[in-house]
């Protein structure tokens, strides 16, 4: 008996099955004890997050703390949990390959987009949650966004006031893919094909609101000098939240640590020592929360156009993609090329970074979405077997 993803059983929290789908998941949930158990689990995650969002409001007397200085602590705690900052795109491909990019950017892209949009304030309760059910690859000016935009400046601008809702922790590692999914909450999938086993980790959950301010992101703007994009004043005061699910990091071959403090633990190490080794991210659509009314669309204009690309070719790409359930993925022009691949029986996008001398080897990136989680295959060298390694997942 094939068990229910945690995308379906979401889905049925939240009302999003048709009769026959909501049939057959009734019908499995009667006769499976496991996915009943992880049915009420899902569920009382649903009200934690719920909870923790309607406590968004700081009580009487509380001052918001420093964004700038919430941000650095979380980054350096947690760096698999990026922070939807706009030089995100800038920094996709630097010096230490980060696997966990191609799902952070799920919600990050989003939330960087959000900030440049029409939003009523928090107070109305009434949000629309976006998941990722695909990805789109746009190509940006890294250099469009990366000016005067350095050592936390620009994070200070995009937002007042930034409260960690829920600690993801450090990484725990899992004897087994079997151990690995009772402790994520969805199955974990191994490759079949390579011949040295799996190193694997699950990463807790993690959660974030941010609160931002019209004037900061307008200055942005003006910076870049694009004062011809004007922020409506219902802009400031907006907040959003983005909620991240246990993650499970799956290494194979000679992975050794990233030689900088810095470095965070389960990130894939770049540089000749890297050689051989592949790294396999899995986690669960990441949710953003924002105000039901939202156009992404327009909000989405507004980023790409900060981000290089003229007006008509940004209105002509926003309108193409579904806004509520598409990863749109910047990756640097001059950098990287990218395809449409068909992998693990649905459509995915292989990205390839060249070789930069010694000081970057060749590698790629695979990403794709399938039954609600996001995979991201990583290794160095040849792209020409990713899709074969991918379709080993078992």
């Amino acid at each position: 008996m094939t068990c229910i993803t945690d995308g379906m059983l979401h889905a049925r929290l939240d009302s999003e099955l048709n009769e026959a789908e909501l049939l057959a998941v009734e019908n499995h949930l009667a006769a499976c004890a496991d996915c009943r158990r992880r049915t009420e689990a899902i569920a009382a995650q649903t009200e934690r997050v719920r909870g923790a969002l309607e406590a968004l409001d700081p009580v009487p007397g509380e001052a918001p703390g420093d964004a700038r200085v919430a941000l650095a602590r979380f980054r350096a705690e947690h760096a698999v949990l990026e922070t939807p900052v706009p030089s995100l795109p800038s920094r996709l491909f630097a010096r230490r390959l980060r696997p966990v990019w191609g799902a952070v950017a799920a919600l990050a892209l989003v939330a960087v987009f959000v900030s440049f949009a029409p939003a009523h304030t928090w107070a109305q309760k009434i949000l629309a949650m976006l998941r990722v059910q695909k990805i789109a690859v746009v190509t940006i000016d890294p250099e469009a966004l990366s000016s005067g935009r350095e050592n936390g400046e620009l994070q200070g601008k995009v937002s007042d006031n930034l409260v960690v809702t829920l600690d993801p922790g450090k990484p725990q590692p899992a004897a087994s893919a079997e151990e690995a999914s009772r402790q994520a909450g969805f199955r974990v999938r191994t490759l079949t094909s390579l011949p040295t086993p799996p190193q694997l980790s699950v990463q807790g959950e993690g959660a974030f609101h941010m609160t931002l301010n019209r004037d900061r992101l307008q200055a942005i703007l003006e910076e870049a000098g694009r004062s011809d994009l004007q922020l409506p004043e219902s802009l400031d005061g907006a907040t959003i939240a983005v909620h991240v699910p246990k993650a499970v990091f799956v290494r194979y071959g000679s992975c050794s640590e990233p030689k900088r403090a810095a470095s965070a633990p389960d990130s894939a190490p770049s540089g000749p020592e890297a050689q051989g080794c592949t790294f396999l991210l899995e986690v669960p659509s990441p949710t953003v929360s924002v105000p039901p009314d939202l156009n992404i669309a327009q909000v989405a204009e507004a980023g790409l156009q900060l981000a290089g690309m003229s007006a008509e070719a940004a209105h002509a790409f926003c309108q193409t993609v579904d806004w509520t359930s598409t990863l749109v993925l910047p990756i640097p022009r001059d950098a990287t090329s990218y395809q449409t691949v068909e992998v693990d029986g649905v459509q995915g996008t292989l990205i390839d970074m060249a070789r930069v001398g010694r000081r970057r080897p060749a590698a790629y990136t695979l990403l794709w979405v399938s039954n609600g989680i996001i995979y991201s295959l990583v290794g160095q060298g040849d792209s020409a077997n990713a899709v074969t390694l991918a379709d080993s997942l078992e």
